[in-house]
């Protein structure tokens, strides 16, 4: 349970730095001629703040139940399957 809500958690802010990215290279790839500071300033100036972080949400609930199946079970492998070096 410590393993799913350490995931969790870690996705969320995760995402705080991943959305906002996303968002300018999205826009980017629609406007290829424009440069990406260039669309990152016109979305502060239009939009705010918020403009960065929109569609926030929606990835994050996308991408806590991977978290949820992913770390733990990665945590549990490792205990599980302990790595062996190779013999000298």
């Amino acid at each position: 349970m410590k393993h799913m809500l350490a995931a969790s958690a870690g996705e969320v802010v995760a995402c705080l730095i991943r959305v906002p990215s996303e968002v300018v290279k999205q826009r980017a790839q629609v406007s290829a001629s424009t440069r990406t500071f260039q669309i990152f300033s016109n979305i502060l100036y239009e939009e705010g703040i918020q403009g960065l972080y929109r569609g926030y949400k929606s990835t994050v609930l996308r991408e806590i139940p991977f978290s949820l199946v992913q770390f733990p079970l990665w945590e549990s492998l490792k205990v599980d399957l302990p790595l062996q070096s190779p013999p000298l």
